[in-house]
């Protein structure tokens, strides 16, 4: 065997190893993602016992077979939850055509402070289908924990506060996670992501 075809041999087999390795790393990242990935929305709900703001039952019915972006803040938050909400009220309202063919699902992250009704006069200052939800610290951190959403307690000189995860997810109909919205995403982005989840099953 001449020196060419040794290189040549050699180079086909460091080339067929980087694929492999590729390939591999490509499945292992996929089973990481599939096996991290949030749970089905109806799957999670139907393992939690949370209300709405209505003092209902937070179950796959309340979800009417729409898409959902789900977001996580508490009532006296003083900036991101309310211009986040205010954000998707407006975007959604435009996109959708006043329809209501998409729930905002809202979750408290204070029980303690954010009951039914305190979320129930809360989420009226805000245009478009936003569904309230609360129930007993334990179910909300279930819950909350299935998005991986990050959240802590925070003492102010008279009370507390809360930092939190920002993240809006996406769900579709059928309560499959589908991507998230970022804090502070442009609004052209947020808008082609809206439609986007509208077009799926």
């Amino acid at each position: 065997m001449n020196l060419a075809k040794k290189k040549l041999i050699l180079l086909s087999s460091i080339i067929i190893s980087f694929i492999i390795i590729l390939i591999l790393t490509f499945l292992f990242a996929e089973y990481l993602s599939r096996k991290n990935a949030p749970q089905n929305l109806s799957e999670i709900i139907s393992k939690v016992n949370l209300v709405d703001h209505n003092g209902q039952p937070f179950k796959s019915v309340v979800l009417k077979n729409k898409p959902s972006l789900l977001f996580f803040g508490f009532t006296n938050c003083p900036e991101i939850c309310p211009t986040t909400l205010a954000d998707l009220s407006q975007i959604t309202k435009e996109v959708t055509l006043n329809d209501n063919s998409i729930n905002i699902i809202f979750v408290t992250l204070d029980p303690k402070r954010d009951n039914k009704e305190h979320l129930k006069d809360y989420i009226q200052y805000f245009d478009g289908n936003i569904i309230g939800v609360t129930g007993n610290k334990i179910e909300i951190k279930k819950f909350a924990d299935n998005w991986g959403v990050f959240y802590e307690t925070v003492k102010t000189v008279n009370n507390y506060t809360l930092n939190h995860t920002a993240t809006v997810f996406m769900i579709d109909e059928l309560g499959n996670f589908r991507g998230t919205i970022s804090w502070g995403e442009n609004e052209t982005s947020i808008i082609q992501k809206i439609n986007n989840l509208r077009k799926l099953n």
